[in-house]
Order: C-alpha cells, then structure tokens, then sequence
C-alpha cells in the first residue's frame, strides 16, 4: 500500500434508476415486527435500460482509465440477469416511497415535503425523488429539509394546517 499509495486511483460511476410500474414499495402480506405491524417490502430490479446506462458510463470510464496506461485495471459493470441483491453495496441511492409532487392523486407530498394527506407529517430523505438521478442525492436531500424545516417554522407552526391549496 505505502510503495503505491501515490499512483492508485479508484474510479466510480452511479446509474440512474428511472420509474417503472412494478416497482414499488408496500406493506408485506407475511413479514411483521415484534409488534405485528407488517414490515415494509421493496420490490425492485435493475430493468435493462438501466443496465445499458449504467454499462456506458462504466465503458467511457475505462477508456479513461486506460488512456492513463495503468499497470493494472479492474473494472465491474453490472451485468444482465444478476438481481439486486440489497446485503452487497453496490454505489446505488435507491429512492422512492413517498413522491414529491403538485397532485394529491399522484404524489405524497408537496412541495415542503408536508404530507397531503396528513398536514402534521413532513417526510424528509430521498423518498420523495420518483427515481435515482444517477448522483449521490445528500445534497439535494439536506437542502430540501432545510426548506422545509424554513416552511414549518415561518408559516406552518403560525398556522397548521396545509402549506399548499389544492
């Protein structure tokens, strides 16, 4: 490691995963927890377009990493027909569950992460991106909370209730 810790590189790329049907977040019809509520299941696989996204991103990257005459490389792409596998880390930011939208009828919440079916409950994270947006989503996630966190405390905590009309 000390002899070629100055000439290593590690090259990473991440995918996007885009919206699809059959994939989905919902309760488990078998699996509870310790106080019988059912847990939460993710039905999810990597779809073929993303798999050809993911692959040319990886191939332009190694004509890179060659370009640089390495003694070595190793290179990984995801290949058609390996399924997802959620116990090996794999670069991905999977998001979803709970889709941030203007339509009550096609979204969770709003634009303040506030619920629109429940106006007391924010829900903050990546849940409310409808798919992967093929980049590490921290930061978009925290400036997001911080915009929410400025709505509840400057309109919803003076006035409860929904921060959007419908």
């Amino acid at each position: 490691m000390k002899d070629h810790y100055a000439h290593t590189i590690s090259m990473d790329a991440h995918g996007s995963n885009m919206s699809y049907r059959d994939v989905y977040l919902d309760l488990d019809p078998t699996y509870r927890d310790s106080y019988g509520q059912p847990l939460l299941r993710m039905t999810f696989d990597w779809k073929d377009n993303d798999i050809k996204m993911a692959r040319y991103v990886t191939g332009q990257m190694q004509k890179i990493a060659e370009a640089m005459g390495p003694k070595a490389l190793n290179v990984y792409t995801r290949q058609f027909g390996v399924r997802f596998d959620s116990r090996r880390y794999q670069t991905t930011h999977l998001v979803g569950g709970a889709i941030m939208g203007t339509d009550p009828r096609t979204s969770v919440i709003n634009r303040y992460l506030q619920s629109w079916d429940v106006p007391n409950v924010f829900v903050m994270g990546a849940s409310a991106f409808p798919q992967g947006i093929g980049y590490n989503p921290t930061g978009l996630v925290a400036a997001l909370a911080y915009w929410s966190a400025r709505a509840i405390r400057n309109q919803y905590l003076k006035n409860p209730g929904p921060l959007v009309s419908v």
